[in-house]
């Protein structure tokens, strides 16, 4: 909950501030270099924190993918049927979507999962786990959002109009039904009791917070299947974002979960159309706060 206290509170910060002595170019180079070292950061705790890493995926692999793939379908499904209107009024152009460089997708998609690759082999070389590691994630988005709420100021957007949007509303109440209705369907299929069903479908890609509070209401490999769901929610929607996300922006802003408002943001800002970064913050500050009052509410059914 202070952590995203504190993100807010940069964004605030960022928005409150006029002018920076930074050109545009400059801010959306440091941007890039943000998510970058966020990206690798993220793939190196991973490497350095597991012990048998193809051990542990084959494990939980039956779990995850069966959440994973629920939870997608479901999430985008809903987005869809729902907010329709919303997603094609925030679509590029159809003479845009003709033209579209599907290569340049897959290089975009591409270059997301390289670095976390690195970082993920990087973690797995050296075994050596970042003492700071969770100072160091929240100065990035700290600085992160600090960018990004002033660019908002630059760009004429009212902060009130981000924070409480109806559709940004709307969409996180669709991503926490359909979320819901993922996780008994997963519960029923794996046999497993559904409260836990409920509890790993309430993530939302906050997979640091997720896995702690699965690992100590239930047990530490519950926790990480909990970290593997979130986590892989969150690189597939790097992956789509920038070529999915141009047909339905606004299903797979709401895919992003949490993350939209923080590790997504500055892909979706990068990829989409400007409107999804209000969507982002307000759907993303809501589905970050229902994870620590879901999850610990499930877990005493």
């Amino acid at each position: 909950m202070w952590q995203l206290i504190t993100l807010l509170g940069a964004l605030l910060i960022g928005y409150s501030i006029r002018k920076l002595p930074l050109k545009a170019q400059v801010l959306n180079q440091v941007l890039f270099l943000i998510v970058v070292l966020i990206l690798f950061v993220m793939g190196y705790e991973f490497g350095s924190s597991t012990t048998n890493l193809w051990g542990q995926l084959a494990l939980i692999g039956k779990n995850v993918l069966v959440f994973g793939s629920l939870l997608f379908g479901f999430n985008l499904l809903g987005a869809n049927l729902i907010l329709a209107k919303e997603n094609r009024s925030l679509r590029v152009s159809n003479q845009t979507l003709k033209q579209a460089n599907y290569w340049q997708f897959a290089q975009e998609s591409g270059k997301y999962v390289l670095i976390i690759a690195l970082g993920v082999i990087a973690g797995l070389i050296f075994k050596q786990p970042l003492s700071a590691l969770s100072q160091i994630i929240n100065l990035l988005l700290f600085i992160l959002l600090f960018v990004i709420g002033h660019q908002m100021r630059v760009g004429g957007v009212a902060l009130k109009d981000a924070i409480f949007n109806k559709t940004g509303m709307k969409l996180a109440a669709i991503i926490i039904v359909s979320s819901l209705v993922a996780g008994i369907i997963a519960a029923l299929i794996l046999d497993i009791p559904l409260r836990q069903g409920l509890m790993l479908s309430s993530g939302f890609g906050w997979y640091t917070l997720s896995s702690i509070l699965d690992s100590q209401l239930i047990n530490q490999e519950f926790g990480t299947t909990a970290f593997f769901i979130d986590f892989s929610r969150e690189l597939v929607a790097i992956i789509f974002l920038p070529s999915l996300g141009r047909y339905f922006p606004v299903s797979l802003v709401g895919y992003c979960g949490g993350t939209a408002m923080d590790f997504s943001l500055p892909i979706i800002k990068q990829n989409l159309h400007s409107s999804c970064v209000i969507l982002a913050i307000s759907s993303g500050m809501i589905l970050s706060l229902a994870v620590p009052i879901l999850i610990p509410l499930f877990a005493h059914f």
